[in-house]
């Protein structure tokens, strides 16, 4: 009975996907509500497809070279695209890769050499540029799926493990879709959002008590992206305090953040000390504004947290407070502050989830709660966007249709 009620429900998914391609804005918008009312969840699954299908089809038309500027951008679609496609014609074999000699003919010229250390995206690249005869359709549309998939299901399987309800569920789900990513950037740092999605998987397993595929997602996260590592260790350092014999949550908290304020400080000192190019990345989608945004977002869900009633969720906490504080440190430098905020994207949807459950207790308009919540973050992705420094050949609403 379960395997014909799979099929179904893969049937129906399958059949909205191609839907979805056409219409992406629209088969995403009426998934949503139709969640909401109807709670199958075959309809959540739809949502987010639609809607990642929509951002592919932008990322498609984006702009390669940022106002001519890759270098005060930092686009990494110019570099990465550039090494994708003569990846497809490379003779030197896939080792050689790794190899400064080669440098110039795997990048045209430009000062992107695969590390030897970082080798997951960088073998995907080669092997299937490859495989595809260097097709960007695939590149962008498969990168653009692996960066949001993984968080959208592990989203929806925390929160239904925690017996959330679908209003709970969709309202996260939008908040992160729309705000959380900042799409604007998307395709600014690739590696380092790809490992960001290999770290959230790691994260789930954490929460699940699963050690051996958390260490193991752990592992293939710092060999996407370097960069990763200091959060895994902000990963272990939560895991470790608690699983100490202590009763008092809140002696909990303070052991955990000045444990990540050591772990962040040590690895400031390392920065500072090997590294010389403090190179500045900035992009008006994630300024002063964003930013004074998930402030008043983390005061909020943590005064939420304090009258919430307890869930399986709150498993997550530790972990939100040990990235709160790591992102705070890595302030202190211009370089850094954008690549580990970054990261937060996968975490900001914790605290959120407080917000959302506390307001949720309080109204019974629920159904109107999300109406409005939709039509804010939606509007919230078209003005980052808008004002992004990145060119998507149109605005958001350019896309609710398929653009070809």
């Amino acid at each position: 009975m379960k395997s014909i009620i799979f099929k179904k429900e893969s049937l129906f998914i399958f059949f909205a996907f191609f839907v979805a391609i056409i219409l992406p804005f629209y088969i995403g918008l009426l998934s949503i509500f139709a969640y909401v009312i109807s709670k199958k969840k075959e309809w959540i699954h739809v949502f987010y497809i639609s809607f990642l299908l929509l951002f592919c089809n932008m990322n498609l038309h984006k702009e390669v070279w940022a106002f001519g500027d890759f270098l005060g951008v930092g686009n990494d679609l110019g570099w990465y695209s550039t090494q994708w496609f003569s990846f497809n014609n490379y003779e030197y074999g896939f080792s050689s890769i790794f190899n400064e000699d080669y440098l110039i003919f795997i990048n045209d010229g430009f000062l992107v050499q695969p590390k030897i250390t970082e080798p997951v995206y960088h073998s995907f690249s080669y092997f299937f540029s490859k495989l595809t005869d260097g097709n960007f359709t695939f590149y962008t549309y498969f990168l653009t799926f692996f960066i949001y998939l993984p968080a959208c299901i592990v989203i929806y399987r925390v929160l239904s493990i925690s017996r959330a309800s679908e209003v709970l569920i969709a309202l996260t789900l939008v908040f992160f879709i729309f705000y959380s990513m900042k799409f604007t950037n998307m395709f600014n740092m690739i590696r380092h959002y790809c490992s960001g999605s290999f770290l959230i998987l790691t994260l789930f397993f954490l929460y699940n008590k699963q050690l051996r595929w958390a260490f193991i997602f752990g592992v293939v996260a710092c060999l996407t992206h370097n960069a990763a590592v200091i959060v895994c260790a902000i990963y272990f350092v939560v895991f470790n305090i608690e699983r100490l014999p202590l009763r008092n949550e809140k002696i909990k908290i303070i052991y955990i953040f000045l444990a990540s304020s050591v772990v962040s400080l040590l690895y400031m000192s390392v920065y500072f000390a090997t590294f010389t190019n403090y190179e500045k990345l900035d992009d008006r989608g994630s300024g002063l504004l964003f930013k004074f945004l998930d402030v008043i977002i983390i005061i909020l869900s943590f005064f939420c947290y304090k009258y919430r009633s307890k869930s399986y969720l709150d498993n997550l906490w530790p972990y939100y407070i040990g990235m709160i504080v790591l992102i705070s440190f890595m302030h202190l430098t211009s370089f850094l502050q954008l690549r580990y905020y970054a990261y937060f994207d996968y975490f900001r949807w914790i605290g959120v989830v407080y917000i959302f459950s506390f307001i949720l207790r309080y109204t019974k308009l629920k159904l109107l709660l999300f109406s409005v919540s939709f039509l804010f973050f939606v509007s919230f992705l078209w003005v980052r966007i808008y004002i992004s420094d990145f060119d998507f050949d149109g605005l958001f609403h350019n896309y609710f249709i398929i653009k070809i």
